[in-house]
């Protein structure tokens, strides 16, 4: 069982670190120097430009990006089934169940606080409160990594999580530019 769930967590590892791969490339050179006007606050232009490119609104900016962004967060749960494996065998059985649990209360925080801003942008989000909420799910995300004050974070969690925190914060930027708020 825990050679299937390795191979389950390489996959999908795999996968991610794939895809962040090739938007980063794909984004240097399908962008040839123009920023998409949605990115202009991003941390990571060319990677905004590139998961928004197909967006001709403010409106289908934010659902691409956020749409991604959720897809990543869902993806937390295999690799938390699967992140005490990874963590040093020297590590203490109580700090593994900590770090465990504490980053899977993280990321299901960080999805339900999305899956709040991605009905707010359906309904308007009249009360502009997006914002809070997309810096909340960032908070939350940190606080998985704090979880790892103790032992280092797994080479494998660690990419996962930058991916997760270089889509929250590109969701941030293009939410950033929103028309009724510039």
């Amino acid at each position: 069982m825990a050679n299937r769930n390795g191979v389950a967590f390489s996959s999908v590892f795999l996968a991610l670190t794939s895809l962040l791969f090739a938007c980063q490339s794909n984004a240097q050179q399908a962008v040839d120097g123009k920023i998409n006007p949605y990115c202009v606050t991003a941390l990571d232009k060319p990677f905004c430009t590139e998961i928004v490119k197909a967006a001709d609104t403010w409106q289908e900016a934010i659902t691409e990006v956020l749409s991604d962004t959720i897809m990543q967060t869902k993806m937390a749960e295999p690799i938390m089934a699967n992140l005490l494996i990874t963590l040093p065998s020297t590590t203490d059985a109580k700090l593994k169940d900590d770090i465990g649990s504490g980053c899977r209360k993280s990321y299901n925080d960080a999805l339900e606080t999305l899956k709040e801003v991605e009905e707010l942008l359906k309904t308007g989000d009249k009360t502009k409160s997006a914002n809070i909420k997309l810096s909340s799910a960032m908070s939350r995300l940190d606080d998985c990594e704090d979880e790892f004050n103790k032992t280092p974070m797994p080479t494998e969690f660690a990419t996962f999580y930058e991916g997760s925190k270089k889509l929250l914060s590109t969701c941030l930027a293009v939410e950033r530019t929103r028309p009724d708020l510039v």
